[in-house]
């Protein structure tokens, strides 16, 4: 008998108020592997340093080559301050390598 067992990662999750998202497909030729260890070793820590900004996901579209990239915020004022404060520039700056790398990997579909 299937005993149904709580999600234990949900329990230390904080909910976001505000998400964004954007979809996104995988360019032809290139692999969902390299996309993985790019969010994982380039995206994910450049966004650990977004003050308020609680986490990314990457989810594949089953069936597809498209992707839905998230972003979870505490909420809409702390998205609105981290990417309008000052240091916000200096961070784009130093992540527009990781996203000129993004463009020559993923296009654009939709928000």
């Amino acid at each position: 008998v299937y005993k149904r067992q709580p999600f234990e990662r949900w329990r230390t999750l904080k909910m976001a108020e505000f998400i964004t998202f954007k979809r996104w497909k995988l360019r032809d030729g290139r692999q969902e592997a390299e996309l993985l260890e790019m969010v994982r070793n380039e995206i994910e820590p450049h966004y650990q340093q977004m003050p308020g900004c609680l986490g990314i996901r990457l989810l594949h579209i089953l069936g597809t080559r498209s992707y839905l990239a998230l972003q979870y915020w505490q909420d809409r004022a702390s998205w609105q301050v981290a990417t309008s404060a000052d240091d916000y520039e200096v961070w784009l700056e130093a992540y527009q390598p990781v996203l000129e790398r993004w463009d020559q990997m993923m296009v654009f579909e939709d928000e």
